[in-house]
């Protein structure tokens, strides 16, 4: 039987994790750049969704070499591909955030995004300590905070856009920039719920 190589999937894991912080860089420099130049900056993402992917990929190689892994094997996949989906819902607000009807963003857009770079600095952490510390529901529990914070912000966002003054395409554009940053910190909130799960099984 091979040997479970645990620091490999240390690595892989943090590597995805560290996609997240790297979308969320830019992120923050698609919010204070003109909006003639927020698609070109924006087609960045793309390639980091793309190394996501491939670190995802890697992951699932190294279970098929791997019989022996730190911890259950459906879990390791299972939060490799919620972290990979959840850069790529950060991809999806990063395509918002383009839209020509923003000449300047809405209200509460800044602390979206202050969120979102929070919620991946703790999973980076997160990640990095997962091999030693399996029973991590201080993570858990922070998801699950940010994303009550982020439900409160998408109602500040959609309601400091009143039709009637900036109209419709204003309006339908800051609904799906509130729409894809939901989806995104609730991605957030679908790794804790892994992270919870092998909390359960492992510790």
């Amino acid at each position: 039987m091979r040997k479970s190589n645990d620091a490999a999937f240390t690595v892989l894991l943090a590597s995805i994790a560290g996609r997240l912080q790297e979308s969320n860089l830019v992120l923050a420099e698609l919010s204070g750049i003109p909006v003639e130049d927020r698609r070109a900056a924006a087609r960045r993402m793309q390639n980091i969704c793309d190394d996501a992917d491939a670190d995802s990929g890697a992951v699932v190689r190294a279970l098929r070499e791997n019989y022996l892994t730190p911890f259950d094997r459906r879990d390791i996949y299972v939060l490799a591909d919620t972290l990979r989906t959840t850069c790529h819902r950060l991809d999806s607000v990063g395509f918002a955030l383009t839209s020509p009807a923003f000449e300047e963003l809405p209200v509460g857009v800044l602390e979206m995004l202050a969120l979102l770079s929070n919620q991946a600095d703790h999973t980076l952490r997160m990640t990095q300590r997962l091999s030693a510390k399996l029973d991590q529901w201080e993570y858990v529990e922070t998801m699950n905070t940010l994303h009550s914070r982020a439900v409160k912000l998408q109602q500040r966002v959609t309601d400091a856009v009143p039709a009637a003054r900036l109209g419709l395409t204003h309006l339908a554009a800051a609904m799906q920039l509130s729409e894809a940053f939901m989806a995104a910190s609730q991605g957030f909130t679908s790794v804790g719920r892994v992270v919870a799960e092998i909390a359960v099984r492992e510790s």
